[in-house]
């Protein structure tokens, strides 16, 4: 579509950290094109509530 990878896009150097995205962005493009929603787990409606931030943190 845009003649660039999603690691050009991002200007991702590392070249297995490129890879990882490309795969994983080229996945999520065939799943919406073939009629895939994304689903969004929420536990927690709790805006204050951060586990990614809570795990960091320790």
């Amino acid at each position: 579509m845009y003649n660039k990878t999603p690691s050009e896009v991002l200007r991702i150097k590392d070249e297995y950290v490129a890879y990882c995205i490309d795969e994983v962005m080229t996945e999520f493009i065939y799943r919406i094109e073939n009629g895939e929603k994304p689903r969004f787990e929420i536990k927690n409606k709790d805006r204050k509530d951060n586990p990614g931030l809570k795990m960091l943190l320790g």
